[in-house]
């Protein structure tokens, strides 16, 4: 076979971030099918999609090492059998264990696609394009999450919520060999850097780095709460609080997809352009608008303002993911993988944190005599992301202070 050449690397890569945003983001659509046929509560459902985010995030740190030292090529396919059998045994669950072992698995199995495709973007392309295309591809990615809105909802209509993730099962078996067959860790001009030293000294470095801790909060924030509510709470608080029909539900949270691929297809050329710092500051506050909307206004009377809303908060949020070469950056080629993937933890320790933390809020305050949740309850969840999205801002402050003292584009 002929070496690749980067588009089929950038193609395969994309294909396998689309199938994981697919697979994270599916619970919003078929939360009241899941609650109806498994008999779960706002809590269970909350603790059970957070399960997710949680193995991926526990996944980061020995992913970072294993890129660094086999290469994206070997790691992110052989990661990607949990996930496979993960869509199996979520299929056939019949009970809260069952939904929740096969939401471990899915998050095992798909915790390496971005990183991997870091990772080895930065070994074809030069820095001042790593931004721009680690941004388009999470811009096709996100084409997973529109999956997961109106078409998802029709097909769980017709098929019901288990043959989705049959199918899904058998897609991620063909994204897994399309990595193998049309990836290579680098150019054939170019010579492969593994590394070599002591994984545990790698990270050290990493987390005793000042300005990776004024980095680490904001993508928390970011993206913490984008996959919080765009993976599960935008539906139910559309469902509980403004009584949407499926249909309805399905078109606000197609705005909210939308968005999100705005975000990540405007936000590398902007920070490439302009500067990451400058670009990430406009974006959370934008994302701290749309928040204290949901939490200060909740019942918003016209459909076309809560479809911009949500357009809205993800374009905002989907900004998180410049700060992955933004943090790559700060260190070596050859801990290029464990930067990525040291940074990355936190964004899907914000969303365990996020969703189960809203979940325990929502619950708590109870539902009315029609079964819903309610609207005091999802106001307070809101705040949680709220809250820490202003204090994430302010952490981040002096690294844009420090960019126009110095006049450059990155601190």
């Amino acid at each position: 076979m002929r070496f690749p050449t980067f588009r089929w690397v950038f193609v395969a890569f994309a294909l396998g971030n689309l199938g994981a945003v697919f697979l994270r983001s599916a619970n919003a659509v078929i939360a009241p099918d899941l609650m109806r046929d498994i008999g779960l509560n706002a809590e269970q459902l909350g603790s059970m999609t957070s399960f997710y985010y949680i193995t991926f995030a526990l996944m980061q740190l020995p992913l970072g090492a294993a890129l660094d030292r086999y290469g994206s090529r070997f790691v992110i396919p052989v990661l990607m059998i949990p996930a496979i059998i993960g869509c199996l045994v979520y299929a056939r669950a019949t009970s809260y264990p069952e939904v929740a072992a096969g939401r471990l698995l899915i998050g095992v199995g798909t915790a390496g696609g971005l990183m991997g495709a870091v990772k080895t973007f930065g070994n074809w392309v030069p820095a001042n394009r790593l931004s721009t295309m680690t941004t388009s591809m999470m811009a096709l990615g996100g084409i997973g999450g529109i999956m997961t809105t109106s078409p998802m909802a029709w097909v769980n209509a017709q098929y019901g919520w288990q043959n989705i993730f049959y199918g899904s099962a058998g897609i991620v078996t063909i994204i897994a060999l399309s990595i193998w067959a049309w990836t290579r860790d680098s150019p054939p001009t170019s010579t492969t850097i593994r590394s070599t030293g002591n994984t545990f000294e790698g990270f050290v470095a990493i987390y005793t780095n000042a300005a990776f801790w004024r980095m680490a909060p904001l993508y928390f924030s970011m993206l913490g709460t984008l996959l919080a509510v765009q993976t599960l709470w935008a539906g139910p608080f559309l469902y509980d609080v403004l009584s949407y029909s499926a249909p309805q539900a399905g078109s606000a949270l197609l705005m909210m997809g939308i968005g999100a691929i705005l975000g990540y297809g405007c936000s590398g050329p902007l920070a490439d352009r302009y500067g990451a710092p400058w670009m990430l500051v406009a974006a959370q506050v934008l994302l701290i608008v749309t928040l204290a909307v949901f939490v200060g206004t909740p019942h918003i009377p016209s459909q076309g303002l809560v479809a911009l809303l949500y357009l809205c908060f993800s374009l905002g949020a989907a900004f998180n993911v410049i700060l992955l070469p933004q943090a790559r950056k700060l260190f070596a080629v050859q801990m290029s993988g464990r930067a990525a993937t040291a940074l990355n933890i936190f964004g899907f320790i914000g969303a365990f944190f996020f969703q189960r933390s809203m979940g325990y809020v929502i619950e708590f305050h109870g539902r009315d005599a029609a079964g819903q949740y309610l609207t005091i309850g999802y106001q307070w969840a809101f705040a949680i992301p709220l809250v820490c999205a202003v204090g994430a801002l302010l952490n981040y402050l002096p690294i844009v202070f420090a960019t126009r003292k110095k006049g450059l584009h990155d601190a």
